[in-house]
């Protein structure tokens, strides 16, 4: 059974419109920004299912390397966090994917994604040639991360360089109940994905378990919201 969260964005989003993957795509390719590993397949794994499937470009850069989610464990110092956790994201959008995507792993330290121009277009060149992008997915610039909120700026700066339409996909921030709910939000419906989706996030199994079990305050998602990104449609907000 899936646990009801009550928070207005998610109440405005039972009731947004429904958009197709051709809409959310641009009618090109996408590239999916995500703050840490996990975040891609949380916030937009069924779509970015649904992209490859529908042989829709998608190119998916993990920014940070997620090696500060269990920083006082002894057994997994952040180098080796950051190692596994790569191997983790590489199953996930494989799994997502079917094979057909690796993620673009750019591994800037977590809790210091990327936030100044200069580097914004150091990253830019690391991605390549984008001239393909038509969308740009990335989480939702309510989040309240900072990573996640560098992240959006980023996605901002890109899709403006690009022409590219932008859509905010929220994590956190569709819990909170302090800011207006956004207007342009549209709900992608991922019942098909939803098994795909499923064991993509079982993939991060440093972050959805207790693998890492020497540090008590370190993060494990839990079951009830892991459930909720499961077994609820996606939320895109475009900018």
């Amino acid at each position: 059974m899936t646990e009801r969260y009550n928070a207005p964005l998610l109440a405005a989003a039972a009731a947004a419109p429904f958009a197709t993957i051709d809409e959310l795509s641009g009618g090109g390719a996408v590239l999916v920004l995500a703050p840490h590993p996990d975040d891609e397949t949380l916030a937009c794994g069924a779509a970015i299912a649904a992209a490859a499937e529908a042989e829709i470009e998608v190119r998916v850069a993990i920014v940070t390397d997620g090696s500060r989610s269990h920083r006082a464990s002894a057994r997994f110092p952040a180098e080796r966090l950051a190692a596994l956790r790569r191997r983790e994201v590489t199953r996930a959008v494989g799994i997502l994917s079917e094979g057909h995507v690796t993620p673009i792993w750019l591994g800037y330290t977590d809790l210091a994604a990327p936030e100044d121009e200069a580097t914004f277009l150091e990253l830019a060149d690391r991605l390549g040639d984008l001239s393909g992008i038509s969308a740009v997915w990335t989480t939702w610039g309510g989040d309240p991360h900072p990573d996640h909120l560098r992240t959006w700026r980023l996605a901002l700066w890109l899709s403006a360089r690009l022409g590219s339409q932008l859509w905010g996909c929220p994590v956190w921030g569709r819990l909170g109940t302090s800011w207006p709910v956004p207007r342009a939000m549209r709900r992608f419906a991922s019942d098909p994905w939803r098994p795909r989706k499923a064991r993509a996030v079982e993939a991060h199994v440093s972050q959805m378990t207790r693998l890492i079990d020497d540090d008590p305050d370190g993060f494990m998602m839990p079951p009830g919201l892991k459930t909720h990104f499961i077994a609820t449609d996606e939320i895109f907000i475009r900018s």
